[in-house]
């Protein structure tokens, strides 16, 4: 019985992969500056597996590098701005709608807070590779007083870090491209 459910999850999963390649080998830098885009705003979206596949068709020659990249930077910067804003101009107010649009709990807002407060800007670097934090820090550094200039230095840092490990897991195996999309999906 827990054969068949794994052989389920794992069709049904691979037959997820393969609707992830064959829309971003149609529509390329647009669906992924979407998905990033949304994923930066709080959805519940599975960003990494579109950046991996991405950096697959890169590494296929399906799709360019820098145009892949920038997109990816690009849409996380803008939505990132967004919410830095928010936090800037609605201070906790603007905290606390986000985290019921998340479905945070308030525990979690208090550790994050905490983490941002020992570790300050350089929180924003990390922030993307830790879930919940990610959605939290951005509007956090607004909310202290970060200076734009230095949340925008910081940002970009931590989302080409984010963006090129995705796309660079991709591009080394793009050879092996089914075995690094499941590997992607499970994480």
């Amino acid at each position: 019985r827990e054969d068949a459910t794994a052989s389920t999850f794992s069709q049904v999963h691979e037959a997820g992969m393969n609707e992830i390649i064959h829309c971003l080998t149609q529509h390329g830098t647009l669906v992924l500056f979407a998905v990033v885009f949304a994923k930066r705003m709080g959805l519940p979206l599975p960003a990494l597996p579109f950046l991996v596949a991405a950096g697959a068709l890169v590494g296929t020659g399906q799709m360019a590098l820098g145009v892949t990249v920038g997109s990816a930077v690009l849409a996380a910067l803008a939505a990132d701005l967004l919410w830095f804003e928010l936090g800037r101009s609605h201070g906790r107010r603007g905290l606390s709608w986000l985290c019921r649009s998340s479905l945070q709990l308030a525990s979690f807002v208090r550790w994050t807070e905490e983490f941002f407060a020992r570790h300050g800007v350089h929180s924003l670097v990390v922030a993307k590779f830790v879930p919940g934090l990610s959605t939290i820090a951005v509007p956090l550094a607004g909310i202290v007083g970060l200076s734009v200039p230095l949340f925008i230095w910081y940002d970009i840092l931590g989302t080409l870090l984010w963006v090129g490990s995705g796309i660079g897991l991709g591009y080394v195996f793009s050879g092996q491209l089914e075995q690094v999309l499941s590997v992607a999906g499970h994480v």
